[in-house]
């Protein structure tokens, strides 16, 4: 078996059908659906979306943790020499049969690929979403700086994973409601001997009103998980020697400034306790300020003062 390709799924199967549609049947190819607790009002178990399909084995998970246990719980099934991570909401392009092809016997650890993002009900209609990771990857192609590509794409999707790598390292994700994904993804980056930047488009990210990050920091405690996770991402990549990761640090802290301010100021104490860069990510952030520039460039300093006469 060369590739598994496992999709977490909840309370979408007509998506769900739609992603499983856009992958090829071939016989070194398993598919693994993982779904997370769905509800029966909304979900037809008889005839669930690949329950009929040959190639594929469909997981029923009744104790609603998430995509992150999902996908673990996917890993743990996988028997392929290569793992591919999809959203149920998302789908391949038509090139992905050939660049399974292509790199079935490939000597890298990681191969990154390009993606487009579209509205998941007009698919003709382009999205915004995940715009950076794009971004990553031209800069790559433009300097041959392999950091930010290992360190910063932090989605699951669009990469081909060695399942030694994963196994070898005992990578999972974290089981978390929010961010499952982005210390899987710092801990494959880092712990890759070998990757590979591949100019194909293999991936389509979609933008859905309901999903998880259309309705960013509306839920109650979903900043806090998310910070939090954010923080245990940049130690793996400092630990790892690779430079701060300031651009993402930078978003949590104008998120958190612009919605949070207490949990701004406990994550600025923990950057600062940590010592990560948190004058690189607040110069950053700032940039994303418009008129809260200044009374964020004034707390920031009183962060810091704070910081070295009581708790240094």
């Amino acid at each position: 078996m060369n590739y598994s390709i496992i999709i977490p799924h909840k309370n979408i199967p007509k998506l769900l059908q739609r992603c499983l549609d856009s992958i090829p049947m071939r016989e070194d190819l398993e598919v693994i659906v993982v779904d997370d607790n769905s509800d029966p009002t909304i979900v037809d178990f008889d005839n669930f979306p690949g329950k009929y399909r040959s190639d594929t084995l469909v997981v029923f998970d009744k104790s609603g943790k998430g995509a992150g246990r999902a996908r673990n719980i996917g890993l743990e099934h996988a028997k392929g020499k290569w793992i591919l991570f999809a959203d149920a909401d998302d789908f391949y392009t038509s090139v992905l049969d050939s660049i399974l092809d292509e790199y079935a016997s490939s000597n890298e650890d990681v191969i990154f690929f390009r993606k487009k993002s579209v509205m998941s009900d007009d698919i003709s209609k382009e999205s915004k979403r995940s715009s950076w990771n794009e971004e990553i990857i031209d800069n790559y192609f433009q300097t041959g700086d392999e950091s930010e590509i290992r360190c910063n794409f932090g989605a699951p999707w669009a990469k081909i994973i060695k399942r030694s790598l994963i196994i070898e390292n005992d990578i999972h994700f974290a089981e978390i409601a929010y961010s499952n994904d982005i210390e899987f993804s710092a801990m494959v980056g880092v712990k890759a001997k070998k990757i590979k930047v591949a100019d194909q488009t293999m991936y389509v990210c979609t933008e859905r009103s309901g999903s998880l990050t259309s309705s960013l920091y509306s839920k109650e405690g979903e900043l806090e998980i998310r910070a939090n996770a954010c923080l245990s991402y940049a130690k793996i990549i400092t630990e790892h020697g690779y430079p701060f990761p300031v651009l993402p640090i930078a978003r949590f802290l104008n998120m958190m400034f612009r919605n949070d301010m207490s949990l701004y100021h406990s994550f600025s104490m923990r950057l600062l306790g940590s010592r990560l860069d948190y004058w690189k990510a607040v110069r950053q952030a700032g940039k994303f300020m418009k008129y809260r520039k200044i009374p964020f460039f004034i707390y920031s300093l009183f962060t810091s003062a704070y910081y070295k006469v009581h708790l240094k």
